[in-house]
């Protein structure tokens, strides 16, 4: 079920809302874990009800590992079980995600292997992720199973369940027992209906136009047409927005169901468009599964390299190979094949590792140069990094949008046909109504919204948005400002984001990016 169908926003949404505070009403509070199960699961279901079962299995069996790493003293036997926790995860993963994909590369090296039948399952990236996270945090002591029911709502709660945001269990299972479940009902149901409103809006009124300029190029490169320089730079710049706005809006949609149900959830996205470099931009973008991977594989990866750097006496940029540029460029390869089974995707994911290596190796440089008398970076530098943060953004994301690297390399291609300047003035739109109906005009006001405008958060920060909001709300303040408040004024602004929404859901609806993954 997609939250930005009509039966989710009409059907669904109420009546469980309804039915949870219907049960707090009625004191039966402690029969909201086994609701919350039963509710979610309907709503997976809804998308293939035999992989409700899968991930039912999944549920109980990390469950099952988590009880038994708890009770294990921390010994060899204990670490086993981790890993073999860890492993089960990853191959049931590998199955439904990668044979294919490994099938499909093996018969071109010329052998003969039979491609399986297997859909790949909803959402089995992203839970698979947050239950190894859950089980690291019990090996490590930081939590302890406390019941199956309590365990299953926060692998399932329906807001989170599809693509996020990755939360952990000693996050978001004490909340159900908070003060903001019940007790709020009138301005967590508001405020849950703004940022729901604003990225239904986001979704499906900027994000799936932006769609409409994009696709039709990249299915020209794919049929192996010519792209041109005006046709190249509008498919990556409009899928950019695409991407921001179709992934970002689901995260807003998803903060703000949680909300309605009085669970803080955390940020997934911090304005990243506006990083005046690619470390920026990753500390911002998608932010749940940056975080998951410097703490569960990054930081466990670079310990024993750093300690065979210094064992090794290696020099200064030796061991900055070793220690950052090296498990970098392979965490991130990694994190393009998390997103899916296809070299375009290890190709985007080994761009960012290496923009960031270079990015972490300028930063080395600078780091002396800083401390001398008027060697910070002057507004132009600032200007020129952020130009340059976007570039490197933009190319990348045609990697990951295209269905295979050529379509890409024909993208990149026709954004660089600059001999075609002279035919683009020659074109350009004689009359106000002409130029209005082009995508640049369009493309201008979504880039104007990301640069200058508040991202959600920032509009609803008097309200504590998302989980460690101090920590975020000083962070790429905007140009301009605006604050959500309970007033006539913003009741119609919300209602006309939620009517928009809606409408634009009759002119088709579309899945997430996300989704697929």
């Amino acid at each position: 079920m997609l939250f930005n169908s009509l039966e989710f926003i009409f059907i669904f949404l109420p009546f469980t809302l309804a039915f949870f505070y219907g049960m707090l009403f009625f004191g039966l509070r402690r029969y909201i874990f086994v609701f919350t199960v039963i509710a979610s699961s309907i709503f997976y279901a809804v998308w293939n009800p035999p992989y409700l079962l899968l991930l039912g299995a999944s549920v109980a069996g990390n469950y099952g590992v988590g009880v038994l790493l708890d009770r294990l003293p921390a010994s060899r036997a204990r670490s086993w079980v981790f890993g073999l926790g860890v492993a089960a995860n990853l191959a049931l993963l590998g199955w439904f995600k990668y044979t294919n994909f490994f099938i499909n590369n093996l018969n071109s090296a010329g052998f003969d292997f039979t491609a399986q039948n297997i859909i790949l399952p909803l959402a089995i990236s992203f839970y698979t992720f947050q239950q190894i996270a859950y089980l690291a945090d019990v090996a490590r002591r930081e939590v302890r199973p406390a019941g199956i029911w309590r365990y299953a709502t926060f692998v399932v709660f329906f807001p989170q369940l599809i693509a996020g945001p990755i939360v952990h269990y000693k996050d978001m299972v004490p909340q159900f027992f908070g003060r903001h479940v019940g007790r709020f009902m009138a301005a967590n149901l508001t405020v849950g209906l703004a940022i729901f409103a604003i990225g239904l809006f986001k979704k499906t009124v900027i994000a799936d136009t932006a769609a409409g300029f994009s696709t039709p190029v990249y299915a020209a490169a794919a049929a192996g047409e010519p792209i041109g320089l005006l046709a190249g730079w509008t498919a990556a710049i409009a899928y950019t927005v695409q991407l921001y706005f179709d992934f970002s809006g689901y995260s807003d949609m998803a903060i703000g169901l949680a909300r309605m149900f009085g669970i803080v959830l955390p940020v997934n996205f911090h304005s990243p468009l506006r990083a005046a470099s690619v470390i920026d931009y990753w500390r911002r973008w998608h932010i749940t599964l940056q975080q998951f991977i410097v703490t569960y594989m990054y930081q466990p990866l670079v310990l024993p390299l750093s300690r065979f750097a210094a064992e090794m006496r290696l020099g200064r940029w030796a061991s900055f190979g070793v220690t950052v540029a090296l498990p970098t460029v392979i965490l991130f390869t990694v994190i393009g094949l998390w997103h899916g089974a296809a070299w375009t995707f290890v190709l985007f994911g080994l761009m960012h590792g290496t923009y960031l290596a270079v990015n972490e190796a300028w930063r080395e440089t600078r780091r002396r140069a800083r401390r001398k008398p008027g060697g910070a970076p002057t507004w132009l530098d600032r200007l020129g990094y952020h130009a340059l943060t976007l570039l490197a953004v933009i190319a990348a994301n045609v990697m990951f949008r295209a269905a295979d690297p050529g379509d890409a390399v024909a993208i990149w291609a026709g954004m660089l046909r600059f001999d075609q300047l002279p035919q683009i003035g020659a074109a350009l739109p004689a009359t106000a109504a002409e130029a209005f109906s082009e995508p640049a005009v369009f493309l201008a006001l979504a880039w104007a919204l990301i640069l200058l405008g508040p991202n959600t958060q920032q509009i609803m920060g008097r309200y504590r948005p998302i989980l460690a909001w101090r920590r975020w709300r000083g962070v790429a303040a905007p140009a301009i400002s605006l604050t959500w408040r309970p007033t006539p004024v913003w009741a119609v602004a919300t209602a006309a984001a939620l009517f928009l929404g809606v409408a634009f859901v009759m002119r088709g609806q579309s899945e997430f990016i996300y989704f697929n993954f």
